[in-house]
């Protein structure tokens, strides 16, 4: 057993006894590989697993690991656990549709990553080397890659269909957000969840108190004491919440309460500068990824929902 499989295989031991201990070859030695799922009969065992998390358990060799980086090493060995098991169905589902790739498609992928990376064959398997493979199964790696890509696409990306009326309707209502002149002036009001932000509102509109002696008063955001002022910022620079928040708002408004990192602010526009849109033709193929990219993720999960239920899945992580 190689040293940094049982370091491994201990921080996962960390996670699930919930102490503080470091990762020493004493401690080590007496730790077993184990089945941690099984899909239709084949195994991923804990090995397999701690094999993809190389980069993240080698920072701890030696060291004592907290509470937090226990739990978050869990959170990343079910994660990874996960997306195997969906390899696993995913390249299952390839062969029983019988899916061929064949040998020159291999080599042409393997042949274009030698050239982009501008790798000799020699320095090419040393690579491979390092990471504890040779050329046969980095080919093995690249025809289930192709397959699986193939599957995808066929099942899932071919499915997913985008507009042209749909994306000219994003852009119609969402214009200002392809400018990247426009600017706006802010100052922000920030709360905790518990405060009556609706009627602290209220009150600034009705004219019975300022925004920026309210921002005095009772903001808990940096630069409350200047009145909550945030200066000038560029619209493309805004999270989507302020975007929501603001759209549709001009110079003078406040805009309605929404949540911010759990607590509640709303936000005064001191000044606009409103920018020219980019024309649609400019910016159609960012629309299409921006309405693309949900349903795909959406379509992705249902599909495996599907192979999930035809499937025997045994999680054991």
């Amino acid at each position: 057993m190689n040293s940094l499989y049982k370091r491994a295989v201990v921080a996962v031991l960390v996670g699930f006894l919930g102490c503080s201990v470091v990762l020493t070859d004493a401690w080590a030695e007496e730790v077993v590989d184990r089945i941690v799922a099984v899909v239709n009969g084949e195994i991923v065992t804990l090995f397999d697993v701690n094999q993809q998390l190389q980069g993240y358990t080698q920072q701890f060799e030696g060291r004592a690991l907290t509470q937090a980086q226990q739990e978050t090493l869990v959170a990343l060995q079910k994660k990874v656990l996960g997306q195997m098991v969906n390899d696993l169905l995913l390249r299952n589902e390839a062969e029983r549709l019988e899916m061929v790739i064949s040998d020159v498609e291999v080599k042409n992928q393997v042949e274009a990553f030698k050239k982009q990376h501008g790798l000799t064959e020699e320095q090419f398997l040393d690579q491979l080397k390092l990471q504890g493979m040779d050329r046969k199964d980095y080919e093995k790696k690249i025809r289930e890659d192709i397959m699986r890509q193939r599957l995808i696409g066929a099942m899932v990306r071919r499915k997913v269909v985008v507009t042209e009326d749909e994306m000219k309707a994003y852009y119609d209502s969402h214009k200002e957000d392809f400018s990247q002149e426009k600017k706006v002036d802010l100052a922000l009001i920030l709360v905790d969840a518990g405060f009556d932000i609706t009627s602290l509102r209220a009150k600034i509109n009705a004219g019975e108190i300022s925004f920026t002696d309210a921002a005095r008063n009772y903001s808990q955001a940096p630069g409350a004491k200047q009145g909550g002022d945030l200066g000038v910022v560029r619209w493309g620079d805004l999270g989507d919440a302020w975007k929501d928040a603001l759209r549709g708002l001009g110079k003078g408004d406040v805009s309605a309460p929404f949540e911010l990192n759990g607590n509640q602010a709303i936000l005064y526009i001191k000044d606009y500068v409103s920018g020219e849109a980019a024309a649609y033709d400019d910016v159609k193929n960012s629309i299409r990824d921006i309405l693309y990219r949900p349903r795909i993720e959406k379509r992705y999960e249902e599909y495996m929902d599907g192979l999930r239920t035809k499937a025997v899945v045994d999680m054991r992580l």
